[in-house]
């Protein structure tokens, strides 16, 4: 993506001219500490978590003791740009658990005054495993791996 500074415009992605990317695709709005807005959850995502979480606050999926942590992950990678890896486990209502591989690279936002992240979701999967109950939709997220990604400004000093 063209970029002027360290980071590539917003108004330069179009998600539609990846689309093997497009299933695994979520972009995040920084609204403020206490809401982290879904602005869009591909198919993959939808499906993963048992419904689209698109407008909602992906706080609401964090367990409460490790949402102001959460919040200041997502601010680490916008505040010192910079990409985020991440491995997580999410609990599901069927009790099933995923565990996923997220990259996350911040955007400039030069469509809106919120920061935007564009991030690749991944479900790590075991070789018996084939896909989740129906019905089972997403209750909890919890990190267990962070790494961050330098880009050309640095990497955050944020720790869990």
């Amino acid at each position: 993506m063209p970029r002027e500074g360290v980071l590539p415009l917003r108004s330069s992605f179009f998600p539609e001219k990846i689309p093997q990317l497009l299933p695994h695709l979520i972009i995040y709005e920084i609204v403020s500490k206490d809401f982290i807005r879904f602005r869009l959850a591909g198919t993959a995502v939808r499906e993963r978590m048992g419904f689209d979480p698109t407008g909602q606050n992906y706080l609401d999926f964090v367990a409460e003791e490790r949402k102001a942590k959460a919040s200041q992950s997502f601010f680490a990678v916008v505040e010192q740009p910079c990409g985020m890896r991440v491995i997580s486990n999410h609990g599901m209502s069927s009790g099933r658990k995923m565990f996923l591989e997220v990259f996350m690279l911040p955007v400039e936002n030069d469509m809106s005054e919120n920061p935007i992240i564009l991030c690749q979701s991944n479900e790590i999967k075991s070789d018996t495993e084939d896909h989740l109950p129906d019905e089972a939709k997403l209750e909890n997220v919890t990190v267990t791996r962070r790494d961050f990604i330098d880009i050309g400004a640095g990497v955050s000093d944020f720790k869990d």
